[in-house]
């Protein structure tokens, strides 16, 4: 892990001028099938027929991501020390991944999705529970994996609701402006009927809110490796420069919440959970030396996790948008 700098510290970037953004991509047609036809058939349609429409759609995703993937072999292979041919190989598992977790979004909307949700095992339940017993509140920490959000469904199932931290205003470098104004609002949409504890980013009060859930003794799951917020630090993650939120820092340093890693992995057919043991955290008297004391342990979790199991992670091909 490198030593985190301040935005204001890192050498300044070239700027440009924007590219008009076009009024149509093909990117927005594949999710305008997504959220229409797709999304009406979803409702009816057993899991296995919506999976075969994933594996007929996936040759299509793949050849319209080639750009994005090649960028992302040469990430993934020198991030995870292996051959060219096998980063190719985790780089379009990994989209393909992301295209049946967005399928599985569907199904969370559907009346009954509860039933839908087969885990095949969850491990270390004793180190949430333990977390859980301080009464201070607990963060699940994640990374951006494909099962999260069915994972995050089936512990509220179990008497584990969890609050999501979520971007209202998702990057998407291949997207024009229909959609941009009008299908990107409705995939958020769809988001919140899946989850309706959450919270955005953009939100004014989001540390207020994520603040109370934990003061009252609840859950919060925050993927570490998203969108910056407010005071960002630039660090290593995964041998490229990133800016990260620093402000869960904050919280945890107010609040005293126990920080628990965990790993989701799957798809809604089958998928498991492992929760890791409390974080030791390090007392700071200021935020900057809490963040100094903490931050590198935090990504380096997470770093783990994806080397662990890159071709669930979603981020790779998103690698456009983290500097070298």
């Amino acid at each position: 892990m490198g030593t985190p700098e301040t935005g204001a510290a890192a050498a300044p970037m070239l700027s440009s001028k924007p590219r008009p953004m076009p009024l149509v991509t093909f990117n927005d047609l594949l999710w305008l099938l997504y959220l229409y036809p797709i999304g009406w058939l979803a409702r009816v349609l057993p899991r296995s027929l919506l999976y075969a429409i994933g594996r007929l759609a996936n040759p299509i995703v793949q050849f319209h991501a080639r750009d994005r993937q090649a960028n992302a072999a040469a990430w993934i292979a020198a991030a995870c020390g292996t051959t060219a041919e096998h980063a190719r190989r985790i780089a379009a598992d990994s989209l393909s991944h992301n295209l049946f977790g967005t399928l599985d979004d569907l199904l969370l909307v559907r009346p009954r999705s509860d039933s839908m949700l087969c885990c095949d095992g969850v491990e270390g339940l004793h180190h949430l529970e333990n977390a859980i017993a301080r009464g201070k509140g607990v963060i699940l920490l994640v990374g951006h994996f494909c099962a999260n959000r069915i994972a995050l469904r089936y512990l509220a199932m179990q008497g584990h609701a969890a609050l999501t931290v979520r971007n209202r205003q998702p990057t998407n470098a291949a997207e024009g402006r229909l959609g941009k104004q009008f299908l990107q609002p409705r995939r958020i949409g769809l988001q919140r009927l899946a989850f309706p504890e959450h919270v955005f980013v953009q939100d004014p009060e989001c540390s207020l809110k994520i603040m109370r859930r934990l003061r009252a003794g609840g859950l919060v799951m925050l993927q570490m490796d998203g969108r910056a917020g407010t005071n960002p630090i630039e660090y290593s993650f995964l041998g490229r420069r990133r800016h990260l939120a620093s402000g869960i820092l904050e919280i945890v340093r107010r609040s005293d919440c126990a920080v628990v890693p965990t790993l989701c992995l799957g798809r809604s057919d089958g998928f498991r959970i492992r929760f890791d043991p409390m974080l030791e955290i390090v007392r700071g008297s200021s935020r900057d030396a809490f963040a100094s004391a903490n931050l590198s342990q935090f990504l380096t979790i997470v770093e783990k996790q994806v080397i662990a199991n890159p071709e669930e992670w979603r981020l790779w091909n998103h690698s456009l948008a983290w500097r070298v």
